[in-house]
């Protein structure tokens, strides 16, 4: 069978196709639960009322004991779900060879793990006879594009800008950006659209709030004021990926602005949506960009890229590696 992604998964079930046995895994636990809470959501739907799933986990129980109540005929329900978790600490193989063989037409089985050893029997023969759906964590640069799907699932449609600050506030972790669309949500109300402005009042409380002061500061070469607000965020306990992940992408934003504005006419009506900023901070960019070299900001990203490495690796003080960050960053040439 084939792998499949969480939007064929969706694409496949709104079209009626539930398949008898899928095998979900991956380090993206968030995307793991989705992908099991849509199908556990189809078959209640055509099940009924009554429906309840039968629950297995791979380390105490074992594939007969899961295939033989997969064979059995569901009882106050149409169709029966079977969920095993840990599915990867499964090692008897047999039964569910000859399950899948000729499944039953009325259960569904999902064996969830967080990872898969192609090497064993038991992840080869689903491979080849299972919907195989791989939940990895995504890149960075996937983000934004996850963050306003999960919005248009939600019947909310969300601009570009405002899904690219919300990674950046963020991070990486799913869950935690799917809990912020849900409290802005709350916030707007029955507004369709969730804008940049949105995200900034609901997301940028407390010490959030200062790292927009803090990159500003950072942009328009303000050291002593740089500093003064870096330690105010790491008082007020800031992730220091997410406050190097927002210095990453204000110079973005004055790299983009530097390129727009080298050339001798600039259509000033298109700049917002090139830097992806709202309209009102445009200037702001644009004269910060004025403030470096073309060369100081090619040298930007190999800085940034070189802190993250270092705050992921080495033993210093997260605070005093993004201080040397950001005195090379303004002082250096």
């Amino acid at each position: 069978m084939p792998k499949l992604t969480i939007h064929d998964l969706d694409r496949e079930l709104r079209n009626k196709t539930l398949r008898p046995v899928y095998f979900i895994y991956g380090a993206e636990g968030y995307l793991v639960s989705t992908a099991i809470g849509r199908v556990r959501e189809y078959v209640k739907n055509i099940a009924g009322d009554s429906f309840e799933p039968d629950r297995f986990s791979g380390k105490d129980s074992d594939l007969a004991e899961i295939t033989s109540c997969a064979g059995t005929l569901p009882m106050w329900t149409t169709h029966s779900l079977i969920l095993v978790t840990e599915a990867d600490k499964m090692t008897d193989t047999k039964p569910l060879a000859k399950y899948l063989l000729n499944p039953s037409k009325t259960s569904t089985i999902v064996f969830s793990a967080e990872k898969a050893d192609g090497r064993t029997g038991f992840a080869k023969i689903l491979s080849d006879k299972a919907a195989v759906i791989e939940c990895k964590p995504l890149y960075d640069d996937k983000l934004p594009d996850w963050v306003r799907m999960e919005a248009s699932n939600r019947g909310r449609q969300m601009s570009m800008e405002a899904a690219n600050i919300m990674a950046d506030l963020v991070g990486n972790n799913l869950g935690e950006l799917a809990g912020a669309i849900d409290k802005i949500m709350l916030y707007i109300g029955k507004k369709k659209t969730i804008d940049m402005a949105d995200v900034e009042t609901v997301l940028t409380e407390t010490g959030r709030k200062n790292v927009f002061e803090f990159t500003e500061a950072v942009g328009r070469r303000d050291l002593k004021e740089s500093l003064r607000l870096l330690k105010r965020l790491f008082d007020f306990n800031e992730n220091e990926i997410m406050i190097l992940s927002m210095l990453a992408r204000h110079f973005r934003i004055l790299i983009k602005a530097k390129e727009a504005t080298m050339g001798k006419y600039v259509d000033r009506a298109s700049l917002p949506k090139l830097l992806g900023v709202n309209p009102f901070f445009v200037d702001k960019y644009v004269a910060q960009s004025k403030m470096y070299q073309w060369r100081e900001l090619k040298k930007t990203f190999k800085r940034l890229y070189q802190t993250d490495k270092l705050l992921k690796s080495s033993k210093l003080p997260k605070e005093t590696i993004l201080e040397r960050c950001v005195r090379e960053l303004i002082t250096a040439g």
